[in-house]
């Protein structure tokens, strides 16, 4: 296998098209989760697959839950790869949006719709993938499984967490790919391509304060509202910073681009003493990135729902509060919820079902980390590939779980600053570059054959 394969022009403005016309159909498919309904993106993929000659099985985890499989076999002297992506959806509120949520329209250079960046787009790219090494046939050391989930948007009951449990070994693997990093970051005229390779881990407390009730015309200290607010407003103040190996690796890599005086700057970020100084600076340019190094620097808690009182002059007996927590890896669950607990005045804390309580993390050092790098480097010269902590949760955890190095990557680049686009996700007005589409399937192509053959 060289290198890189070039594709023909002609076969470059048929992938294009084809890629574009899956992504187009699959977002016209409302997978919205809840309820989900992945069952009909399955199909549709398991028709695209066998119009190829390519088996596919779809597993019901759940009425109208689907997920499908499908396998290229290799000569098995390497352990298989993984390509996963998630079918569901987040809701979109239509009255907000400038174009029908669901309706996929190309318009002023991109293709809008709910799941053009999480993650159709995504399954859109492996599922073209996979067919052009299928129909090369190419000689494989490793099978190759395609394998879309649903429920990513959820908990991972119905998708990825059900597959590991019921039937890991339809994807047992030695390397995943999947969502959470990969897009081209313009950073002092290079791009810098983040390959997610950690998680931070994530899980869900129910906070309850009580009391005696009584009349509100009788204020008393123990009122379970007070106490929880008192509690809350604790919570909601950043954390102390806590120094990662992912995290020195990727400033490191951050600062070698930088002039000075932002290299020395960004090299103080892991400094307890200075960090929330440099983040202030960088908060007066880029507020958004400025939050998100942040949370990528500590444990973090945010509340997100409470419930109190049945009257306006009851001082009511309880009081509850659900907090989401995000720790940083060499943390765990139980000891973060336990010092978390010193930390407040309240009279409970009850952990509720999360997917994924602790972090995860692959490493580096590997066959897939490298191969992905040079591919970059080779179709992008000058960029840099770093590993990354993500902030949210992915499938990726699940994987990690049981053994498996999984990487969030989905290659992209586009004449468009990622800025006016990376956060329609979850938003409104989702969309993607029509350019940046033809790019991030070559790339998938040159990455999967090189791993592969």
């Amino acid at each position: 296998m060289p290198d890189t394969h070039e594709f023909s022009a002609s076969d470059r403005k048929r992938i294009y098209r084809e890629t574009l016309d899956h992504l187009k159909n699959l977002i016209r498919i409302d997978t919205t989760n809840p309820p989900g309904n992945e069952i009909a993106a399955c199909e549709y993929v398991r028709t695209v697959l066998a119009a190829d000659g390519v088996e596919s099985e779809i597993l019901e985890s759940a009425p109208g839950r689907g997920n499908i499989i499908a396998r290229l076999r290799g000569d098995g002297s390497k352990r298989p790869l993984l390509l996963g992506a998630h079918l569901d959806v987040v809701p979109a509120m239509a009255e907000n949006w400038s174009v029908p949520p669901f309706d996929a329209v190309e318009k002023d250079g991109f293709l809008w719709g709910r799941g053009a960046i999480d993650c159709k787009h995504q399954v859109a790219f492996m599922l073209q993938t996979f067919l052009e090494i299928k129909r090369r046939a190419l000689p494989l050391k490793r099978d190759i499984i395609l394998c879309f989930t649903a429920d990513e948007e959820g908990t991972c009951t119905y998708g990825m967490g059900w597959m590991v449990r019921n039937h890991l070994d339809k994807i047992q693997c030695e390397f995943a790919l999947n969502e959470g990093g990969g897009y081209a970051i313009p950073l002092e005229g290079a791009n810098i391509y983040f390959c997610q390779n950690a998680e931070k881990g994530v899980f869900w407390l129910k906070l309850i304060t009580e009391a005696e009730p009584g009349h509100s015309s009788v204020p008393h200290k123990n009122n379970p509202i007070a106490r929880m607010g008192a509690a809350l407003h604790e919570l909601n103040k950043p954390r102390s910073i806590r120094r990662t190996a992912i995290m020195e690796t990727l400033l490191d890599e951050l600062a070698a681009l930088l002039p000075f005086p932002k290299n020395q700057a960004v090299r103080q970020l892991l400094n307890p003493v200075l960090s929330d100084v440099v983040l202030t600076a960088i908060k007066s340019e880029q507020p958004q990135i400025a939050d998100v190094i942040s949370s990528l620097l500590r444990n973090t808690t945010s509340p997100t729902q409470v419930n109190a009182g049945y009257k306006e002059n009851v001082i009511p007996e309880r009081c509850e509060a659900i907090i989401d927590c995000r720790i940083l890896p060499g943390m765990t669950a139980e000891k973060f919820t336990k010092k978390l607990m010193r930390q407040v005045a309240v009279d409970r804390c009850e952990p509720l079902d999360a997917p994924q309580p602790n972090p995860s993390e692959s490493p580096i050092d590997t066959e897939m980390y490298h191969v992905i790098r040079r591919v970059i480097t080779r179709r992008d010269p000058g960029s840099v590939v770093t590993p990354f902590l993500f902030f949210g949760g992915t499938d990726n955890g699940f994987l990690r779980d049981k053994g498996i190095t999984a990487y969030g990557f989905c290659p992209m680049k586009s004449k468009v600053h990622p800025g006016e686009y990376l956060n329609t996700a979850h938003g409104v007005d989702e969309r993607i570059p029509l350019d940046a589409i033809e790019y991030g399937v070559t790339v998938y192509f040159d990455i999967v054959a090189e791993l592969c053959c």
